[in-house]
């Protein structure tokens, strides 16, 4: 299996809104039949999350699922969709991982993948909101280890701009094309550049480390990475700067560059290429701190 593919596990979660929510069920059916005219199909009108849960010493360990709620909330909203409540999100994901889990590879070897998503689903052609919409809640194993990159010049700049702070699929159509690009030319990734400022590694937040300082982009344009914000949590660094450009000089500069993505989780960065300059970074330093706090995350925040 590829380390980051889909494969059909046997429980989702479903559910319809229209006015209200309705029931929702746990079913074996991984196929959505959608009329031709939804407005998640023609507009967009569609938000999705990813959550990783872990299978350690055979409990179930997840990392922060309330905060992939209230970012799940968040884009809802800004796409005036229903609002799903926290706590059902929540015991949704939980009730969802106990059904799979046979599924959920050792962590050593990956993790489950828990993706909920909601789409628009109305029969509509004009452009407005959806009467009607389907949630679901769908997994699949992963299996994915801690890798090196070495990233190529194609700088995108987002097809929105301050719409890349929230998780939805227009912001992800660039990222389809770049990455056709980036396999024909043997590259690991690229990066997104607006106005000669770096903002995100492909899909990913980024941490840059110089002189005992960690700096990392922030600004409505850029996803708030829960895995970002949980590694700066950790090193618990006096100077910790989020601020809203990082330039040239700054990256040039750095000692390490670190990606934080949701499912591509961390990977250190070992060069990038910027008109024609090619800049490197130290491979091993930060890889120890890495797995330290990689180790320290999985023993503790258990779902019982």
């Amino acid at each position: 299996m590829k380390n980051f593919e889909y494969k059909k596990l046997k429980y989702r979660y479903v559910k319809i809104w229209k006015n209200n929510w309705k029931l929702g069920f746990f079913i074996k059916k991984n196929n959505i039949l959608i009329n031709e005219g939804a407005s998640c199909i023609n507009y967009s009108q569609q938000c999705f999350e990813g959550i990783k849960i872990y299978l350690i010493k055979k409990k179930i360990f997840n990392l922060k699922i309330n905060l992939n709620s209230n970012r799940f909330q968040k884009s809802c909203k800004i796409l005036l969709m229903p609002i799903l409540n926290l706590f059902c999100f929540i015991i949704l994901i939980k009730l969802l991982s106990i059904l799979n889990y046979f599924y959920i590879p050792n962590n050593k070897l990956g993790f489950l993948y828990i993706r909920p998503l909601m789409l628009g689903i109305s029969k509509n052609i004009g452009v407005k909101t959806s009467k009607k919409f389907f949630f679901t809640i769908f997994c699949t194993p992963l299996f994915i280890k801690y890798n090196s990159l070495n990233i190529k010049s194609i700088f995108s700049k987002r097809v929105i701009d301050n719409y890349g702070h929230y998780k939805i699929g227009a912001n992800y159509i660039t990222n389809i094309f770049n990455n056709f690009i980036i396999k024909k030319y043997n590259f690991d990734d690229y990066i997104h550049l607006n106005n000669f400022f770096f903002e995100e590694i492909g899909t990913s937040n980024f941490i840059i480390y110089k002189k005992k300082n960690i700096f990392s982009p922030n600004n409505k344009n850029i996803l708030p990475g829960i895995n970002k914000f949980l590694f700066l949590f950790f090193l618990n660094f006096k100077k910790i700067n989020l601020i809203l450009r990082i330039d040239f000089n700054k990256l040039s500069n750095a000692k390490k560059i670190i990606s934080c993505g949701t499912a591509a989780y961390y990977k250190s960065i070992n060069s990038i290429l910027y008109k024609n300059k090619i800049l490197k970074y130290k491979k091993k330093f930060f890889n120890n701190f890495i797995k330290y706090y990689l180790k320290k995350n999985h023993d503790k925040n258990y779902i019982n």
